[in-house]
């Protein structure tokens, strides 16, 4: 296969796409044959590692190559194939980007980077738009056509203009560039359309029509088919009965049932708490018997936990009152009582002086808080094996 038959091929194809009415066809038969012909050239997908020494004839081909994937890429926008147009964006970059050095520069160039970057746009790939962006001379983003008006209309969108993106129709030139800004447009106008049904229980027809940028109440009707909105012809409006998805039903039930089986995991918690404390009261005094422990240090350590240990107790009590658990409230309220009284008098602090005349008592009550706790302890255990057997 020579360069020949090649630039022959490239010339049949450039032809077709200049003419006024191309015959799609034919250039789909014909990329084909390209396509073969490039494979025997090496230059459908060129590495840089091979074209680091190159010759006349090998530029000529990589050149022929391109221009070819360059008509290509136009032909699928054309055919309307956004993927097959995406593939051939993706083979030019190599010959835009690591052959630039050797290549003579491409007329086609911009405007397709442009038109690529109006793809991404009008598929609201904004971080793949921007990469894009980061690849293209700085100078180019303000000097080049078809890349500013891409980086135009992608500052209107961010700064929510929409009407300067409709106005930005007038500029936009070529059957290519319209069927992405055509593109742009219809998602523009969903995204609109989207934030009206949030905003507007409905509107008039003719505010509608200029809200959307559609020309007229035909097109409003296919709209509004689309997005499931219901127009009444008699009052002139538009309804929109799409669903809020900003709404989100709270699940009342399970979450007032999940907050109870909390709570009752804390009673079971607290009930542990105070029964381990306890335990180290009955500990302490038994000590304090045999000598291990003076009655100074004895009374230091357990003067820590008096108050923490009543008003956990307390605590306990009002998550009774809370649940509803009365029974568990009567049975507690004694214990309560007892606490405050103790707290009123001033004889809720242990006296090192008196510790041995009232050791008998303080144990005595120790014994009995921990009887109680453990008593209360099992009966949390016994409502929340329960309330675990009774889910479903």
């Amino acid at each position: 296969m020579s360069l020949q038959q090649l630039e022959q091929v490239r010339d049949q194809l450039g032809g077709q796409l200049s003419s006024a009415s191309p015959d799609l066809q034919k250039m789909g038969q014909l990329l084909v044959q390209a396509k073969f012909q490039m494979i025997e050239f090496e230059t459908f997908t060129p590495t840089v590692g091979k074209t680091k020494s190159l010759g006349t004839i090998e530029i000529n081909i990589l050149t022929t190559a391109r221009d070819i994937l360059e008509i290509g890429a136009y032909y699928s926008v054309r055919i309307k194939d956004i993927a097959s147009f995406e593939r051939y964006i993706s083979q030019l970059n190599s010959y835009y980007h690591d052959l630039s050095e050797f290549l003579p520069p491409s007329q086609q160039m911009y405007p397709l980077l442009g038109l690529n970057l109006l793809r991404l746009l009008s598929q609201n790939k904004l971080s793949e738009f921007h990469t894009t962006l980061e690849s293209i001379d700085l100078n180019q983003l303000q000097t080049n056509q078809y890349i500013k008006q891409a980086v135009d209309l992608e500052q209107f969108l961010m700064e929510g203009s929409y009407n300067k993106v409709w106005n930005a129709k007038s500029i936009v030139k070529g059957e290519e560039f319209m069927f992405f800004y055509d593109i742009l447009m219809d998602t523009t106008r969903h995204e609109i359309a989207s934030c009206s049904e949030r905003a507007y229980e409905y509107l008039p027809l003719n505010d509608a029509c200029t809200l959307l940028f559609l020309k007229n109440i035909e097109e409003l009707l296919t709209f509004a088919n689309e997005r499931g909105w219901k127009l009444n012809p008699a009052e002139q409006r538009v309804y929109f009965v799409a669903e809020d998805d900003s709404i989100v039903e709270i699940p009342q039930e399970q979450t007032i049932t999940r907050t109870l089986g909390y709570a009752k995991e804390l009673e079971l918690i607290m009930a542990a708490l105070l029964l381990f404390v306890m335990i180290f009261f009955v500990i302490m005094f038994s000590d304090l018997e045999c000598d291990y422990i003076n009655p100074i240090d004895l009374c230091n350590k357990l003067n820590q936990f008096v108050l923490p240990e009543m008003g956990a107790h307390a605590f306990l009590f009002f998550m009774f009152l809370i649940n509803g658990s009365w029974i568990a409230a009567f049975l507690n309220l004694p214990l309560v009582i007892y606490n405050v009284r103790k707290v009123m008098n001033g004889h809720h602090m242990y006296d090192a002086t008196e510790i041995f005349r009232t050791l008998p008592q303080h144990k005595k009550e120790s014994f009995m808080k921990v009887g109680f706790y453990l008593i209360c302890f099992f009966y949390f255990l016994y409502r929340m094996i329960c309330a675990l057997i009774a889910e479903p």
